[in-house]
């Protein structure tokens, strides 16, 4: 762990930050695991409560285990809007960094992140540790660092960060990771642990999944499915977990409709020089916001932007249409030629 810098850069953070500061934690869009155990970190590191340091996020927290994170480890978030951050005297941002906010923030003071990708210099105080597989990470050398006693609570939440950021340390994990992780292991609730990665959902799911399943197939390595309207836009993610379980599947993509939105989800096997952040990019990032890591990916694209771009909103048209663009953008980012009979199977 790197002590001595993470010692001076508590330092500086504490010169920053006085007494009566009121301090707005500024979490991404649909909070993650990762942003929301790094926030508790930063309030318990600060001396706060939820009254002096609320969360604040401009979206929800939708996927279901990150919903019963927040149920069970009792995470409160509230909705962000740029006039009520306005109103605090130090903006704080965990795991993200203020260009992701466009026009939405006007300032940011504090800066703790792991993402590469964004220019320095966006705020008084910034730690950002590109080669560490979670922001959890760092704020756990904060604690270690300032000898703080780190709660059950608080142990859980930041375990299951790096442990969701890193893929259970499968995933550009560092020995800084190895480390937090296992100094965390032992102060957890794994009861707590095992009810948070098996969430509830609603009976919905059930319906959609049933009609999704009769038309899965696998072609070249891929499933496409566009679930049409949806409830929540986590279902897509779900499926599209699900989906990469099949034999011989290296990439699903499945969609549903949101409000006027196209919600999109990418995942693969990360074989070869798959990226699923680059793929997303590359097909819909014209018309919407796209990207994402290596092994998974999500693309909104509003429906009208989506009409201008491909013709037609119609179920059977988009499903058509992100099978064709999903099997040229993935092989031809393989270096492979979509071609029948690819020897995957059809399902």
């Amino acid at each position: 762990m790197e002590q001595a810098y993470t010692q001076q850069k508590l330092r500086e953070l504490r010169a920053l930050v006085s007494d009566g500061d009121r301090i707005a934690i500024l979490l991404q869009d649909d909070p993650d695991p990762d942003a929301m155990s790094s926030a508790m970190a930063l309030r318990t590191l600060l001396g706060r409560n939820k009254l002096t340091t609320p969360f604040f996020s401009f979206t929800p927290v939708t996927r279901p285990e990150n919903r019963t994170m927040v149920h069970l480890l009792e995470i409160e978030i509230t909705p962000a809007s740029t006039g009520i951050l306005d109103q605090f005297d130090r903006i704080a941002m965990v795991d993200v960094e203020p260009p992701y906010f466009g026009e939405k923030i006007h300032r940011a003071d504090i800066v703790i992140d792991h993402h590469p990708g964004y220019t320095q210099g966006n705020a008084q105080f910034e730690d950002v540790r590109t080669r560490y597989g979670s922001t959890a990470t760092i704020m756990t050398e904060y604690l270690i660092a300032d000898q703080q006693h780190i709660s059950e609570r608080l142990a859980t939440a930041l375990l299951y960060g790096i442990r969701s950021d890193t893929v259970m340390l499968s995933r550009r994990v560092t020995e800084d990771d190895i480390q937090a992780f296992t100094h965390l292991y032992p102060l957890a609730n794994f009861n707590l642990l095992r009810q948070i990665d098996r969430p509830e959902f609603p009976l919905s799911f059930a319906r959609v999944l049933s009609r999704a399943m009769a038309r899965i197939k696998v072609r070249d390595g891929l499933i496409v499915l566009h679930l049409g309207p949806i409830e929540r836009d986590d279902l897509v993610v779900q499926l599209a977990e699900l989906c990469l379980q099949f034999e011989g599947v290296d990439w699903a993509m499945v969609a549903g409709k949101l409000g006027d939105n196209l919600t999109i989800a990418l995942r693969n096997q990360v074989i070869g020089r798959g990226n699923a952040g680059e793929v997303a990019k590359r097909l819909f990032g014209d018309i919407g916001s796209a990207g994402g890591h290596r092994d998974m990916a999500k693309a909104i694209i509003p429906l009208r932007a989506w009409r201008e771009r491909e013709g037609s909103t119609r179920d059977s048209a988009i499903e058509a249409r992100l099978r064709e663009l999903f099997t040229i953008g993935v092989l031809a980012h393989e270096g492979l030629e979509a071609r029948p009979g690819n020897g995957k199977g059809v399902i």
